[in-house]
C-alpha cells in the first residue's frame, strides 16, 4: 500500500472510530441517566474534565513526541526500543508521583476540583484512573505514529464496548452508583494496561529503563506544546468547577448533558473538516482563480449544511432530552440554544484555521487564538457563572468562541485572504439562528419541561420554512455544486 493511500485510509479510520464512539456514549444517555441521578452525572462529569487536563501534566504532553520522533528512530529497533521505554517508564513514575502529591495534599485537591465530593472512594479512583489513562492514551499515540489505523480503530472500538458493558452492570446490577461508573472505567484500563505490556513486548519495544538523553529530547519537543494542550480542556473543567462551587454538582450535571448535544455538532465539522482539508490544501497549492473560487464556494456549500445541523440540535434537544433522560435532567435542554449558537460561530474558525494552517509561520501563532480564547473563557465563567449558573458557562463559552474566532480570521488574513467573506459566512449562520429562535418560542414560554406534540410540528414547519429560505437565498451556489458532484460520478463511471 502505498504512503499516500494509507494515511488517507487511517485518516478515515481515526475520524470514523471517533465518530462512532461519540455517537454509541451519546445513545447509552438513556441507560446511564436512568441510573444516576444528576448529581451523580456531575461527579462523573467533573472527574471526567480533570482527567482530561491532568494526563497532559503527568505526561508533559509527550504524546506528540510519540508520534513526531517516531520517523527519527523508526529504522533504528534499538533506538526505537528505548524512546518507548523512556516514555513509558516515565509515565509510570510521574503518574506516580502526582498520585502520591493527590494523597497527601488531598484536602487541597478536593476544595479546588471536587468540592463537595469524598475523596475516598472517589477522587482516590480519579487519580487512580489518571495513571492508567496516561499509559493508555501512550499507546494510542505510539501506533498514530506507527500508522497502525485498523489496529487502533479496533482497540478503541473494543475499549468503549468493554467498558460501556461494565459500567452498566456496576450501576444498574451492582447499585454502585458514580462510583461503579468510574469504578468500570479503572478495571477496563488497568486490563488495557496488562495488553499494552504485551503488545510493546511482543514487538520487541519495551524495557524498564529510562534514557536521559531521550527524555530530555522529548521533554524539549513536549513541553512547549502543553499550553497549547491544555487551555481549551482546561476552560472546560474551570466552567465545571465554578458551576459547582457556586450552585451544586446537579448543576454540573445538567450542563454536561447539554454539552454532549452541542459537541455533536463539532463532532461533524472536525469530521467534514478532516475530509475537507487535504482538499482545501491541493486547492491552495494550485492558488489560481478557479481552484479558490471552487474553495471558496464548497466552504459555503459546507456552511449550509453546518446549519441544517445546528437547527436539527437546537430546536429538537427539548424532546430528544425529555424522551432520553428522566425528569432530573428535563431543564438541561434549556442551555443547549445558547452552546449551538457558540459552536456555530465556531465554523467558521474550522475555514480560517485551514489557511494558518497551510501556512507553517502562522501555524506556529495558532496557539495565540486557543490560549487567549480559552484564558477568557474561563475569567467570564468566573465572572457569570456566580450570577447565571450553567447559562453563564454557556454565555462564557460563546464568548470565547466569538474572541478565537476573530483572532483566527486576523491572522489567517495576514498571510492569504482567500476569498472567504466574513458577511458572506454571517448571512448563512444568523438566520438559521434567527429561524431556531422562532422556533423555540413555544418551548421556552409554554412547554418548558413537558412534551407536546404540536409544539413539534411547529417546529417541523418551521425547519421546512428555513431548508427552503436557504435553497432560494442561495441557489446558484445549491445547483453547482449538485451539478459538479454528478459530473465527477459520470465521469468514474465513463473510466474503463
Amino acid at each position: 500500500m502505498s504512503s499516500k493511500k494509507k494515511v488517507l485510509e487511517n485518516s478515515f479510520l481515526y475520524m470514523f472510530s471517533s465518530f462512532l464512539v461519540k455517537a454509541m456514549g451519546f445513545l447509552l444517555l438513556p441507560v446511564y441517566t436512568l441510573f444516576l441521578m444528576p448529581d451523580e452525572f456531575g461527579v462523573s462529569n467533573l472527574v471526567a474534565g480533570f482527567i482530561n487536563v491532568a494526563t497532559f501534566i503527568v505526561a508533559f504532553s509527550l504524546y506528540s513526541a510519540a508520534i513526531r520522533f517516531y520517523a527519527d528512530y523508526s529504522e533504528n529497533q534499538v533506538k526505537l526500543k528505548k524512546f518507548y521505554s523512556t516514555l513509558v517508564s516515565f509515565i509510570i513514575i510521574s503518574g506516580f508521583i502526582f498520585l502520591s502529591l493527590g494523597i497527601l495534599f488531598r484536602d487541597i485537591f478536593v476544595s479546588i476540583f471536587f468540592e463537595g465530593v469524598e475523596f475516598y472512594p472517589i477522587v482516590l479512583i480519579a487519580f487512580l484512573s489518571l495513571i492508567f489513562v496516561s499509559l493508555f492514551t501512550m499507546h494510542q499515540s505510539i501506533l498514530q505514529g506507527m500508522q497502525q489505523g485498523k489496529k487502533l480503530t479496533k482497540i478503541n472500538l473494543t475499549v468503549f464496548v468493554i467498558s460501556s458493558i461494565f459500567r452498566i452492570v456496576l450501576i444498574s446490577v451492582f447499585d454502585l452508583g458514580v462510583v461503579g461508573f468510574l469504578l468500570a472505567q479503572l478495571i477496563v484500563y488497568i486490563g488495557y494496561f496488562i495488553y499494552m505490556i504485551y503488545d510493546l513486548k511482543k514487538k520487541d519495544l519495551l524495557e524498564w529503563t529510562i534514557d536521559m538523553r531521550i527524555l530530555k529530547e522529548s521533554l524539549k519537543y513536549s513541553i512547549p506544546l502543553m499550553p497549547h494542550n491544555l487551555s481549551t480542556n482546561i476552560a472546560s473543567l474551570a466552567s465545571r468547577i465554578f458551576i459547582n462551587t457556586t450552585g451544586s454538582l446537579a448543576t454540573v450535571g445538567l450542563y454536561s448533558i447539554a454539552m454532549q448535544f452541542g459537541n455533536l455538532i463539532d463532532i461533524v465539522q472536525m469530521s467534514v473538516n478532516r475530509a475537507f482539508q487535504p482538499w482545501f490544501y491541493e486547492m491552495m497549492k494550485k492558488h489560481d482563480t478557479e481552484s479558490i473560487k471552487e474553495a471558496v464556494n464548497l466552504s459555503n456549500v459546507l456552511l449550509i449544511f453546518y446549519s441544517l445541523i445546528y437547527m436539527g440540535i437546537g430546536l429538537f434537544s427539548q424532546e430528544v432530552v425529555i424522551l432520553m433522560t428522566n425528569d432530573d435532567y428535563t431543564l438541561a435542554w434549556t442551555v443547549i440554544p445558547i452552546l449551538v449558537v457558540g459552536f456555530s460561530v465556531k465554523s467558521m474558525y474550522y475555514f480560517y484555521v485551514n489557511i494558518i494552517m497551510f501556512y507553517k509561520a502562522a501555524a506556529r501563532k495558532l496557539f495565540i487564538a486557543t490560549i487567549i480564547g480559552s484564558f477568557v473563557d474561563i475569567i467570564l465563567a468566573y465572572l457569570l457563572v456566580p450570577h447565571y449558573g450553567m447559562y453563564g458557562s454557556a454565555i462564557s463559552f460563546l464568548l470565547a468562541k466569538i474572541i478565537i474566532v476573530y483572532i483566527a480570521i486576523f491572522l489567517s488574513k495576514l498571510y492569504d485572504n482567500v476569498g472567504y467573506s466574513v458577511l458572506k459566512m454571517l448571512s448563512i449562520i444568523v438566520p438559521s439562528l434567527l429561524f431556531m429562535a422562532v422556533g423555540l418560542y413555544f418551548s421556552y414560554t409554554r412547554y418548558l419541561t413537558v412534551f407536546s406534540f404540536s409544539n413539534l410540528i411547529y417546529k417541523v414547519i418551521v425547519v421546512v420554512t428555513y431548508i427552503c429560505f436557504v435553497y432560494l437565498t442561495n441557489k446558484k451556489i445549491i445547483d453547482k455544486s449538485l451539478k459538479s458532484v454528478k459530473f465527477q460520478r459520470v465521469l468514474k463511471k465513463k473510466k474503463p
